[in-house]
C-alpha cells in the first residue's frame, strides 16, 4: 500500500508539472486608443503608431422653396416656347434632399515639419423636383435624381513641408459664402486638382503659388475638346465632351497648361486678409458648330483674375461675430469673379436659383470668351460679396449676406450682358451641441441685355423679359459630429 500510494503521489506531481510547462506566458499588455491634443479636439493616436487621426463629419436634411416653377426650355427649336437651346426644363416648387459627409485627417510630425492627409467624401439622396433634361430624360445630376444616392469624393490631398498635392480648394478662394446655408451646398467650396508650395513667413504671413486644373475653371457650352468623334461624325455628347460653343463662342481646346494661381494672406487673431491672382489660359480649337467639323483655330490668350479679401473677428460685439468683404475683377476667366466657390449664393443649385428663368438661360449663355474676325475676345466681369454673422445668445446666431456682379461679354448677338445680385437672411438654433436647425430666404436678380442695348428675349413666354427675380427658402436640420 505504502509503495501504491508514493508511485501515485509521484504522478500527480509529474502531471501537474506538464500542465504549468503547458500555460502560455504572461499576455503582452493592450495597447489602448490614445488621445493625441497636439491638433486640437478629436484627435487620436492610431494604435501602434506616432499618427493623430480625427474622423468627423455630419448628417444633413434640407427642404427647398422657390417662388416660381422655373424655365422650360428644349433643345428642339421648333417646340413653341422656346427661345435659348440645351437648358434643363426645371417646373417646381419644393424640392428636399439628405446628406452624409464624412472626413478623415491623419497628422504626425516629422523632421520636416507636419505630414498631413486629408479626405472627405458625400453621400447625397439627390432631390427631386420634377425636373427633366431636354431629350425628355430625368435628370441624374447631383441633387437632381430621384432614382439613387450620389457619391462623391469633395476632398483628397497631402500636404508635407509646405507642399498641397490632390484635390483640395483652389488657392484663389477667400470668401466663399461662408454665412450662408446655401452657399455651402456642397458641403466644400468647389475643389480642384491642385500642385501647391506655401511659404510660411511667421506672425500669420504666408505666400502660395499654385497650378490648379484649368477644367474647373472653364465657362462655355463643352468643356473640353478631346478629339472624340461618334461614328457619325459628329462631336461626342458627355460629362466632359459636350457639344462645342461653336459661333457661341470660342471652342475650348484640351488643357496645355494649368491655371497659375497665386495668394498673398495674413492670418492673425483680429481676422485674415488675402489678396490673390491667377491666370487662365484661352485655348481655341477651331469649331463650325453649323457642320460639326474644325475649323482654323484663333491664337490662345491668357485670361485673368484679380481678387482681395477680408475677415473681420468682432468679438467685441459678440463671441464668434465676423465681417466678410471681397471683391473680383475678371477678363476672360468668369469663374473666378462669378462661380458659387468665390461668391457664394446658391445660383447654380437646385434649391431655387436654377430655376431663375434667365439664370437657366444662362447655362449656354455665359462664355469666357468668343472668337470675333479670327482673335480672341474675352469676357469682363467683377463682383462684391459681403456676409456678416451675429450670435444672439451663444445657441442663436443669424446673418445677412449679399452679392454682385456685373458680366460684359464679346460683342456676338448670341452673348448677353448681365447683371446679378442677390441678398439674403438666416437664422440658426442650436437647442443642443452640434445640432443645427435652421432656415434662410434670399431673393435674386437678373437683369439680361443684347449687344444692342434691348432687354433679352427670356423662356419660356419669348417676350422681352430683361429682369427676373425670385424668393428662394432653405429650411436644415444638421447633426456635426
Amino acid at each position: 500500500m505504502k509503495r501504491f500510494l508514493l508511485g501515485g503521489a509521484a504522478a500527480l506531481v509529474s502531471a501537474g508539472g506538464a500542465a504549468a510547462a503547458d500555460l502560455p506566458g504572461k499576455a503582452a499588455p493592450a495597447e489602448y486608443v490614445r488621445v493625441c491634443d497636439t491638433y486640437g479636439a478629436g484627435f487620436f493616436f492610431i494604435p501602434g503608431t506616432d499618427t493623430c487621426l480625427r474622423i468627423g463629419g455630419f448628417v444633413r436634411a434640407d427642404y427647398y422653396l422657390n417662388t416660381t416653377p422655373g424655365n422650360r426650355t428644349n433643345n428642339n427649336a421648333s417646340i413653341p416656347g422656346t427661345q435659348i437651346l440645351g437648358a434643363t426644363l426645371y417646373d417646381g416648387y419644393y424640392s428636399t434632399s439628405a446628406r452624409l459627409t464624412l472626413n478623415v485627417d491623419a497628422r504626425s510630425n516629422t523632421e520636416y515639419g507636419l505630414l498631413r492627409a486629408f479626405g472627405q467624401f458625400s453621400a447625397v439622396r439627390g432631390a427631386w423636383n420634377g425636373s427633366f433634361s431636354s431629350q425628355g430624360l430625368v435628370n441624374s445630376g447631383t441633387g437632381q435624381s430621384p432614382r439613387a444616392s450620389v457619391i462623391s469624393v469633395e476632398r483628397a490631398f497631402i500636404q508635407f513641408a509646405g507642399i498641397t498635392a490632390g484635390f483640395s480648394a483652389s488657392f484663389f478662394n477667400f470668401y466663399q459664402g461662408d454665412v450662408q446655408l446655401s452657399g455651402n451646398y456642397a458641403a466644400t467650396a468647389r475643389s480642384t486638382t491642385v500642385l501647391a508650395y506655401t511659404a510660411a513667413f511667421g506672425s500669420g504671413f504666408s505666400a502660395t503659388v499654385s497650378l490648379e486644373d484649368s477644367m474647373y475653371r472653364r465657362y462655355s457650352n463643352g468643356d473640353s475638346w478631346y478629339g472624340t468623334v461618334t461614328p457619325a461624325g459628329t462631336i461626342m455628347s458627355s460629362s466632359l465632351q459636350r457639344p462645342l460653343s461653336g459661333a457661341g463662342g470660342m471652342t475650348y481646346a484640351g488643357q496645355q497648361i494649368p491655371d497659375i494661381v497665386a495668394n498673398l494672406r495674413v492670418d492673425q487673431g483680429w481676422g485674415s486678409v488675402q489678396v490673390m491672382g491667377a491666370l487662365h489660359q484661352l485655348r481655341d480649337f477651331g469649331y463650325a458648330g453649323a457642320v460639326n467639323v474644325p475649323t482654323a483655330k484663333a491664337g490662345d490668350k491668357m485670361g485673368w483674375a484679380v481678387g482681395a479679401g477680408l475677415r473681420l473677428n468682432l468679438d467685441m460685439l459678440a463671441r464668434g461675430d465676423v465681417l466678410w468683404l471681397q471683391g473680383v475683377y475678371a477678363d476672360g476667366a468668369l469663374d473666378y469673379a462669378f462661380g458659387t466657390a468665390n461668391q457664394g449664393g446658391d445660383r447654380q443649385t437646385i434649391s431655387g436659383a436654377a430655376n431663375l428663368a434667365a439664370t437657366n438661360s444662362l447655362n449656354t449663355q455665359l462664355r469666357d470668351a468668343a472668337v470675333i474676325g479670327g482673335a480672341i475676345q474675352t469676357t469682363k466681369a467683377w463682383s462684391l460679396a459681403a456676409g456678416f454673422r451675429h450670435f444672439w445668445t451663444p445657441a442663436l446666431r443669424s446673418s445677412v449676406f449679399g452679392a454682385y456682379t456685373s458680366i460684359d461679354q464679346p460683342a456676338l448677338s448670341s452673348l448677353w450682358d448681365v447683371k446679378y445680385w442677390n441678398v439674403g437672411v438666416n437664422t440658426i438654433w442650436s437647442p443642443v451641441r452640434n445640432l443645427d436647425l435652421g432656415v434662410e430666404v434670399i431673393y435674386h436678380n437678373e437683369t439680361a441685355r443684347q449687344q444692342n442695348g434691348l432687354p433679352a428675349v427670356i423662356t419660356p413666354s419669348n417676350t422681352f423679359k430683361g429682369q427676373d427675380g425670385i424668393w428662394t427658402a432653405t429650411i436644415r436640420v444638421q447633426r456635426n459630429f
